[in-house]
């Protein structure tokens, strides 16, 4: 009984078996984006807030939180200006008074976290677990957002309640 072994097997033989392999592992490891879809492409919030684009500035997680009496609230919300040129935020709570924010060129801003006097709203006209439009507007464009109202009850929320 004789065994071949590698030895016996010519060169060439050889290297193409190995190309071969390599162009066969190569294509089956790396093609799973030609059958499976990207989830990078569809982008969802993970979030209670709203979110939404007004001319070059992106409004992201949008929440008001509350204290139980719903009567002043503070609106967390992250302002990122994606333009060149520095853009004047008008932000109005239904039943509340206007916040405005300058933001800089490419500058990100977060409001309400923690909580000050440039976040707080008075006079808010919606209950907790409501949703409440808050019209965001910057150059030239304004959007409505339905915003949630929401207490400090919730764990991530405990800490973002205007204080009494």
């Amino acid at each position: 009984m004789s065994y071949r072994t590698l030895s016996h097997i010519p060169l060439f033989r050889r290297t193409v078996g190995a190309v071969a392999l390599a162009a066969a592992l190569t294509g089956g490891l790396t093609a799973c984006d030609l059958f499976a879809p990207q989830d990078t492409l569809d982008i969802e919030e993970a979030s209670v807030g709203s979110s939404a684009t007004v001319g070059d500035v992106f409004v992201g997680n949008a929440v008001l939180v509350t204290s139980d009496d719903g009567a002043t609230a503070n609106l967390v919300v992250t302002l990122v200006n994606q333009g060149n040129d520095t853009q004047q935020v008008e932000i109005v709570p239904s039943g509340g008074q206007s916040i405005t924010v300058s933001l800089d060129p490419r500058d990100t801003q977060q409001l309400g976290d923690p909580p000050d006097d440039e976040s707080l709203v008075s006079d808010l006209d919606s209950a907790p677990g409501s949703l409440t439009t808050v019209t965001v507007a910057s150059g030239g464009d304004s959007v409505g957002l339905q915003v949630p109202v929401v207490t400090g009850a919730l764990p991530p929320y405990g800490t973002l309640t205007p204080a009494p």
